[in-house]
């Protein structure tokens, strides 16, 4: 009697474990129907930047890729340090991704003494776009291309300004660069942010602005200004008429800026692969290909490892220069 009581527990207690089993076994099962909710997007420029306009052209095709809407959430100032910092300190369970970019990942980490994050907080998720950058001229400049301009700057030092989004951003390094291996005086002027930089260009306050394409290219085409010279290694289909910097007489010249995705560091492989391969597809998507030929962004579409090793030489390649040009923001 005693035997088939313990017996009977014993197969009691079997069964409550198998349906435990059973149970944690389903949950996994629901825990894997990753998305199954909204994911949030944190894009740390304002509404109407590149940034935000990629990620909008992207917004509908990450929904039919992912099967969930995709929510951008804005989170300008700082230089992108504000939305890159909330995103460090998002929960890891996917369901938060951060907009990066040269600036962000590989600029302010070393240009700031506390931007409020470390790039090691994040994991990279993908690669998305590279994109040239333009400098133009105010149509009362006496030159039409960068070369007529440096020989004027070269002859007239200090006669020449250019501007940029601000101190330390990537236009300004792009700039710099510039003037150093050119071997010329430009005087750099500062503005807060790509929209202010423009609208100085476009009233003549400025002679020359280093932007990118999506501000500049309407006014280009619009003849309100003049592109001098794009800085990518070759030339673009959107302009192909305007010569690269290198082209231009400054032999080794290249300055490409890039935007991808990360997530809180410790989110699960498996949802990173998951979001990457809705960017992947999203991007080769043919309008979307369509408007990135139009603004000089060329669509990569790379997953974290590429990213990931992108932000590590693109981080020496950046301290240097900021080293060298002695530029810090406290």
């Amino acid at each position: 009697m005693n035997i088939d009581t313990r017996g009977r527990r014993q197969a009691l207690r079997t069964l409550t474990g198998m349906a435990a089993l059973a149970g944690l076994s389903s949950q996994a099962r629901a825990n894997d129907r990753y998305p199954d909710k909204a994911i949030t997007l944190l894009v740390p420029q304002p509404v109407g930047g590149d940034a935000d306009a990629v990620c909008r052209l992207l917004q509908p095709h990450w929904r039919q890729a992912l099967g969930q809407s995709l929510i951008i959430e804005n989170r300008a100032g700082a230089a992108g340090n504000i939305g890159t910092a909330a995103g460090a300190r998002a929960p890891s369970d996917g369901y938060t991704l951060t907009f990066v970019n040269q600036s962000t990942m590989a600029i302010n980490p070393f240009l700031y003494k506390d931007p409020g994050y470390r790039v090691a907080e994040l994991e990279p998720v993908s690669l998305m776009t590279s994109i040239d950058l333009i400098i133009c001229a105010h149509p009362s400049v006496p030159a039409n291309n960068l070369a007529e301009l440096l020989e004027q700057a070269r002859r007239r030092p200090g006669a020449f300004t250019y501007g940029t989004a601000g101190n330390g951003s990537a236009n300004h390094l792009a700039g710099e660069m510039l003037k150093s291996m050119a071997g010329v005086n430009l005087v750099h002027v500062p503005y807060r942010g790509g929209g202010p930089a423009m609208i100085g260009a476009l009233g003549g306050e400025i002679s020359t602005v280093v932007a990118f394409p999506l501000a500049a290219l309407p006014h280009i085409r619009a003849g309100k200004l003049r592109a001098l010279a794009t800085t990518g290694s070759t030339r673009s289909a959107a302009l192909p008429q305007v010569p690269t910097v290198a082209e231009s007489g400054v032999a080794g010249y290249e300055f490409v800026s890039w935007m991808g995705l990360v997530a809180p560091k410790g989110t699960a492989r498996d949802r990173i692969d998951i979001v990457d391969q809705a960017t992947r597809r999203a991007l080769a998507e043919p309008d979307v290909r369509q408007r990135f030929a139009e603004g000089m962004t060329t669509a990569v579409g790379k997953g974290p490892e590429a990213l990931r090793e992108l932000i590590a030489k693109e981080s020496e390649k950046m301290s240097a220069l900021i080293s060298r040009f002695h530029l810090k923001i406290d």
